[in-house]
């Protein structure tokens, strides 16, 4: 067991200054579950926030934005029997819950305060650190999405792909016209604005790094890339292109997506959805949703596309040396969008709980002010 004290003395962006922590105990028994605030009697004060969006903002979004998270405790044993009951073994990397959820929902909290509905998806499970009878915080709210309630067919569930899930995103309930998805690595650096992913003509900007598809040789190698590289196949037929014409790969961080578009994808691709779905694991002809919703924006003259910037993409290691580099790049840079991915696969268990703890300190340091929905927090 390792209990760690933290003490957050560093200046904070203004929107900050008005609110009061108290030192944080963070207790864990296996360095895995969620860090949470184990003496009751702290308390966190923090003023609601207020942003006023741009009028073509309201003009593509008259619904506001909402944030949905993908989630999974890949450790929960009944997770990792339904998993292994579907013929896998291995793949903690991928599943394993290291607590970059809990910052990932402060990061949007304290970043993007516009956004006021939260969603997150995971298969029947609830994180740790949620107060499952604070759900409603004045303008903010959270739920749980059950996997059933977004499948048209839930013979198809179990799944474990995220490509299933993505195909499905656009079916939660109560969903706003547009929103930020996020995958539980992902986090805000520093304050974002609705206007960084619509300009004043109200078109949308599709942030892409330098990979373009079909990359053929790493499609060879990797499933993932086989995926996006089809993908690509399929937006160039459907918009009369050259079979060959190449798309950049949208950046792997905050993905703004509308759901009208995912609607009208859907529409144009049926079969292709429902294979996606059925699905258990990640197969090479998934629908890679991020890489199309931006292809598909671009080719109807919905948006452009945009080279990333101050975007920070990095992995988390066994290597110390590493992920201090890691650690420092993000403190030192501030960047708008970051993505933490867990490369401890093949360490052992004592090592993934050294490095996840210290990145969790970090991360505690980083975004010490909690969301309304967290355990053992009163708000004024």
């Amino acid at each position: 067991m390792f209990i760690a004290i933290i003490y957050i003395y560093f200046d904070l962006p203004q929107q900050f200054k008005q609110a009061s922590v108290q030192h944080y105990f963070i207790s864990s028994n296996d360095g895995l579950s969620s860090p949470s605030l184990i003496n009751p009697n702290n308390t966190v004060t923090l003023k609601l926030q207020r942003y006023n969006v741009s009028s073509y903002v309201d003009s593509i979004c008259p619904e506001g934005i909402d944030v949905v998270w993908l989630w999974v405790n890949g450790s929960d044993p009944g997770f990792r029997k339904e998993f292994e009951k579907n013929g896998k073994k291995g793949g903690e990397g991928r599943y394993r819950d290291y607590n970059t959820l809990q910052y990932s929902i402060r990061s949007v909290y304290n970043f993007a305060p516009f956004i006021k509905h939260y969603f997150i998806v995971t298969m029947g499970q609830t994180p740790s650190f949620l107060n499952t009878s604070q759900f409603k915080w004045n303008e903010y709210t959270i739920r749980i999405v059950d996997h059933k309630e977004i499948f048209p067919n839930i013979k198809d569930l179990p799944v474990f792909n995220s490509n299933s899930l993505e195909v499905s995103l656009h079916n939660i309930k109560n969903l706003s016209s547009c929103f930020l998805y996020l995958n539980d690595d992902m986090l805000l650096g520093k304050e974002l604005k609705p206007e960084h992913f619509i300009n004043s003509n109200g078109k949308l900007k599709v942030y892409h790094n330098s990979w373009k598809a079909p990359d053929t040789n790493r499609m060879v190698k990797n499933i993932w890339h086989r995926s996006v590289g089809n993908s690509n196949e399929l937006i160039n037929k459907h918009f009369g292109k050259i079979k060959t014409i190449k798309h950049p790969y949208v950046s792997h961080h905050c993905y703004f997506f509308k759901r009208d578009i995912l609607k009208q994808m859907e529409d144009t691709w049926p079969e292709q959805y429902k294979e996606t779905r059925r699905h258990k694991f990640r197969e090479g002809n998934d629908l890679a949703i991020p890489f199309m919703h931006g292809a598909f924006v671009v080719e109807s003259d919905q948006g452009f596309y945009v080279k990333e910037s101050n975007y920070y993409y990095g992995s988390f290691t066994s290597s110390r040396r590493s992920n201090t580099k890691l650690m420092n790049n993000i403190q030192k840079k501030q960047p708008q969008c970051i993505c933490i991915n867990d490369a401890l696969e093949k360490s052992s268990l004592a090592v993934i709980h050294k490095e996840t703890a210290i990145l969790n300190s970090f991360l505690e340091t980083y975004y010490p002010y909690p969301s309304p929905f967290e355990k053992y927090i009163q708000f004024n």
